[in-house]
């Protein structure tokens, strides 16, 4: 039986569409320096990103040889140092642009699946003027589970107007690669994303691996459905 050809290109947020991870990390530190430690480097904990704000905190805290018992009472302090400063750094990795201009001139729908909360999500893509732009976002809020359940990738082919099996799904983790399998859509895993000293993308399964945001042209010509 043959594949349909993709009709809508799905990403995750962060380490896929942008790198947060300046404006994540400063709010991790932000919210370290209150629990009386020194600031961590973007690199040590960039890795950390893609997992999500307790992920990251919890790694500053070991990284310092904290007590983990102290993440509750600081994460409400780094979410609100994140969400006042949510798009001050934070951008479209290089060649994202050049791919969602391509994707809106020949007339394939693009959107958002990501486990970040809404009351996060809306305004960053909004600060980045991509809310307008986006078929969908579905943010960890929007439905009743998140990735890697498949239950919001299909709610986003059903914002999209189309069927599960005719979207891909491009992500930097493996429950990402999971959420889309488990849908029933084709994957494409982002190297260049936020990936930790133990993750092996190729054994994700995904159905191509790129290394930068412009390496999707080359597959999209093979299976998309091109104006």
């Amino acid at each position: 039986m043959s594949l349909p050809l993709i009709q809508a290109v799905l990403f995750d947020l962060d380490g896929t569409l942008l790198d947060t991870a300046p404006d994540l990390v400063s709010a991790a530190n932000a919210a370290l320096a209150e629990a009386g430690y020194a600031p961590l480097s973007l690199a040590a904990l960039r890795p950390h990103v893609s997992a999500g704000a307790g992920a990251i905190l919890r790694a500053g805290l070991e990284q310092h040889g904290g007590d983990p018992a102290r993440l509750d009472d600081l994460l409400p302090s780094m979410l609100k140092a994140y969400r006042e400063n949510i798009a001050r750094h934070t951008r479209l990795f290089d060649g994202m642009d050049a791919v969602l201009d391509a994707l809106e001139a020949r007339g394939l729908p693009w959107g958002v699946v990501t486990n970040k909360p809404a009351w996060l999500t809306d305004p960053l893509l909004a600060a980045l003027d991509l809310s307008a732009r986006a078929a969908c976002v579905v943010s960890g809020d929007t439905v009743a589970e998140k990735k890697p359940h498949p239950l919001p990738m299909l709610e986003a082919a059903r914002r999209a107007g189309c069927e599960a099996a005719a979207c891909v799904y491009v992500g930097d983790a493996g429950r990402d690669i999971e959420a889309g399998q488990r849908a029933g859509m084709r994957t494409v895993a982002a190297l260049y994303g936020y990936l930790t000293d133990g993750d092996d993308p190729r054994t994700w399964g995904a159905d191509d691996l790129i290394d930068a945001p412009r390496d999707l042209f080359p597959w999209l010509e093979k299976h998309a459905a091109w104006n």
